[in-house]
């Protein structure tokens, strides 16, 4: 007996603007987008993968990217939480020597079994908290052809960038979409620190509230600040508060 075959994932869809976006970048001449908003907790953490919008011609990848941990060994990521001023041309930092061998055998996996030949990741925002950008892809085998498309559209990619992230970040459906993984983590003594930093209270009343010694509120809320990548009490303040924390408190 002959077995069915598996019926594809259907591509989520992430919104007209990102909608907007691919075709965009289809009419420039490249193969497929990406869009990250990478919380760097995210990075620091191997428990914790990235949440992408992507194009149908990148979900098989995006698939075994997250089934494989990719995440922690993207060269992309490392350079950018670095010092991701510029755009990074994937192979270009490879040739370079700039990665390691267990960071180039992710490209090296995407070219092989996924035929993403080239790619070019361009940022949108780089924070305290977290990275922001696009990567657009190319399957054409040609390095002149890439080139050609990098150096005539590069201007236009920063733009494209800059322009979808202001959308992410205005919409408070949006952002919550890629920081549920980090809200998903916290455990129920850091939930109650949150909710009592969220009244304005100073700690020294947390005990008369939620029965916890101010000394300990201070060392858990420390950890959060620390897991969300080193960002100070205000600074984390204001993303809960874009997020609408108290739904998941």
């Amino acid at each position: 007996m002959t077995e069915a075959p598996l019926t594809p994932t259907p591509l989520p869809f992430f919104g007209d603007e990102f909608a907007t976006l691919t075709k965009a970048v289809s009419d420039l001449g490249f193969d497929g987008v990406l869009y990250s908003f990478y919380p760097k907790p995210m990075y620091m953490s191997k428990e914790v993968q990235p949440v992408l919008h992507y194009s149908a011609s990148l979900a098989p990848f995006v698939a075994h990217y997250i089934q494989h941990n990719y995440g922690n060994r993207d060269f992309v990521l490392r350079l950018a939480l670095q010092d991701w001023k510029k755009a990074i041309d994937w192979w270009e930092e490879i040739n370079a020597g700039h990665v390691s061998r267990e960071e180039r055998a992710v490209t090296e996996d995407a070219r092989k079994h996924f035929g993403i030949q080239y790619g070019l990741s361009v940022p949108a925002l780089r924070g305290t908290f977290a990275i922001a950008g696009i990567s657009v892809i190319s399957k054409n085998q040609s390095l002149a052809h890439f080139q050609n498309l990098k150096k005539t559209h590069l201007a236009q990619l920063f733009t494209l960038a800059s322009d979808y992230h202001a959308t992410v970040i205005n919409s408070k459906e949006s952002l919550r979409f890629f920081i549920q993984p980090l809200l998903e983590n916290l455990n129920t003594t850091q939930k109650t620190v949150l909710k009592h930093l969220l009244t304005g209270k100073p700690m020294k009343s947390i005990p008369h509230t939620f029965g916890i010694a101010p000394r300990y509120a201070e060392k858990v809320l420390l950890g959060i600040r620390q897991e969300f990548g080193n960002i100070t009490s205000n600074e984390l303040l204001y993303i809960l508060g874009m997020v609408n924390i108290h739904e998941y408190l």
